[in-house]
């Protein structure tokens, strides 16, 4: 447990399941920092019979972000949550030292420290795996699946 972090009586609870995107097509994303969301834009995988469907993932209440190797499209492996202590601990020495120059904004000075803010905030960080094209990872309050028939 982090110093000063409160557990939400729900925490147990609040891991988001998403259904497995392996091999989902990324045909774009949008990042909203007015409304603070970012939405990716998903086609089935090939021979899935809603291929001709478009479907969403979206983050909601985000807090920082990293996307990296935007090819024009991308094939994902897999979206998953991970614990944020130990993704801030894996990155605390890049944060630090990008900090300086203001990124990423929910930096506050240690692991502990944004662990509790994050925390208390009701942060968690999703990573965003792919075979091809765009990875990278989200820290936000929540995360969402769409089909194209929701």
């Amino acid at each position: 447990m982090v110093p000063g972090y409160i557990a939400h009586p729900c925490d147990a609870d609040r891991v988001t399941q998403l259904p497995s995107l392996h091999d989902y097509e990324v045909n774009a994303y949008l990042v909203d920092g007015k409304t603070r969301t970012i939405r990716f834009t998903l086609v089935p995988p090939k021979g899935s019979p809603n291929r001709n469907d478009s479907c969403g993932l979206i983050f909601q209440e985000v807090e920082g972000y990293c996307l990296q190797r935007h090819l024009g499209t991308g094939i994902v492996l897999a979206v998953e949550e991970q614990p944020l202590v130990a993704f801030l601990t894996e990155n605390e020495e890049h944060f630090a030292h990008e900090s300086q120059w203001g990124w990423p904004q929910f930096w506050r000075g240690s692991t502990d420290l944004t662990a509790a803010w994050l925390g208390s905030r009701g942060c968690r960080v999703w990573t965003i795996a792919t075979s091809y094209g765009l990875s990278g990872w989200v820290v936000a309050g929540n995360a969402a699946f769409h089909n194209g028939h929701a």
